[in-house]
């Protein structure tokens, strides 16, 4: 890959810690045993940092709410610099459990690009697995000029959550049922219960997910937080 990919100026340092390794840009790496077993061991250890920075993060301003699980999923500029560091942490962060930023993704003009808000953990605490039911009472006026949308991603992929059924997500563009007060309950596991197949998002047994709720073109109550998105619900 960094044969491949130009070398930006932000990435200099990082470039020059891995030439020590044998990893240099325009070299073959030829590493001997001694190396070959540490890089393997670095690559385990790398990727559990980077999956504890993404699916626990500690940073104050990644809470969106004080006694809920929801956190900022994304917690840097377009740029990926702050006044007097690179987010380094930060950019871990988002760049293992996605691929792409941009400058509207981190927009914080009302009705202007979208928002990002994570979830991993259900309202006891525990991680969100396939093989358990989950239920989400999204309220009713989301905050969102266009649309809202509710999408789920496999821990170890992070890709779509991939299933038989072809459904990684829902959106209020689809024709979901409502209750009275105007809010949605979205439901979450590995069979659809009973008379809420619509509102359904299948999961898989024995795999580990986290979602992303989006807010398109969100609206003051997302930015003021008088509307509030509370925790999944476990269902025993």
């Amino acid at each position: 890959m960094l044969n491949e990919e130009p070398v930006h100026e932000r990435d200099r340092m990082m470039v020059a810690m891995l030439k020590p390794l044998g990893i240099e840009k325009g070299k073959n790496l030829e590493p001997d045993a001694r190396q070959k077993q540490i890089l393997e061991q670095a690559a385990v250890v790398g990727e559990a940092m980077a999956r504890a920075q993404s699916f626990a993060k500690r940073q104050k301003e990644a809470k969106m709410y004080p006694d809920a699980h929801w956190k900022n999923a994304i917690l840097l500029e377009a740029d990926q610099e702050t006044e007097y560091h690179t987010a380094l942490d930060e950019r871990t962060a988002w760049f293992y459990e996605a691929v792409t930023l941009t400058a509207g993704m981190t927009s914080r003009t009302p009705g202007l690009g979208q928002v990002y808000l994570g979830i991993q953990k259900d309202k006891d605490g525990g991680w969100l697995q396939g093989g358990n039911n989950y239920t989400l009472r999204v309220p009713p006026n989301a905050p969102a000029k266009q649309f809202w949308a509710m999408t789920l991603y496999d821990t170890e992929t992070r890709s779509f959550i991939d299933t038989k059924h072809d459904i990684a997500g829902l959106d209020s563009r689809k024709d979901l049922v409502k209750n009275d007060d105007g809010s949605v309950d979205l439901y979450f596991g590995p069979e659809a219960p009973k008379g809420k197949e619509k509102n359904w998002i299948p999961t898989a047994a024995g795999r580990g997910w986290f979602a992303y709720f989006r807010l398109y073109a969100p609206t003051e109550a997302y930015f003021d937080r008088s509307w509030k998105l509370p925790d999944l619900v476990h269902v025993k």
